[in-house]
């Protein structure tokens, strides 16, 4: 009985630590772009929004890096709990291959995903 009451002294957010630097911030933006909209069983919205650019013709100077850069900056404040926003970047470098830039309150990152 007394081992269960000093259990409950304590809620999970004094016992849990959440990391809150770069390397935890870069760990959750990779893992949103790595993970498409509808595909997590339990939490289908979390995740990328960039499925449906999969079939629009992706080149570089066109217009749709920018429509995916919006659509970026709107979803990924939204999943990503803590992150500032300071910049984001889509670079085209293949028929489906884009590089994403994300400039936030911890630093740059870049990372590659096929559409």
């Amino acid at each position: 009985m007394i081992e269960a009451q000093r259990m409950l002294k304590s809620s999970p957010g004094d016992d849990v630590e959440r990391f809150s630097d770069g390397d935890a911030m870069s760990e959750r933006i990779r893992e949103w772009l790595d993970t498409p909209e509808g595909t997590m069983a339990h939490y289908p919205a979390w995740g990328h929004n960039l499925t449906p650019f999969r079939h629009d013709p992706l080149s570089k100077g066109g217009d749709l890096d920018v429509l995916m850069e919006m659509a970026i900056a709107r979803k990924l404040p939204i999943d990503v709990e803590g992150i500032i926003l300071q910049g984001v970047n889509v670079v085209v470098m293949d028929i489906d291959l884009c590089r994403i830039e994300i400039l936030h309150q911890f630093g740059f990152q870049a990372e590659e995903i096929r559409l």
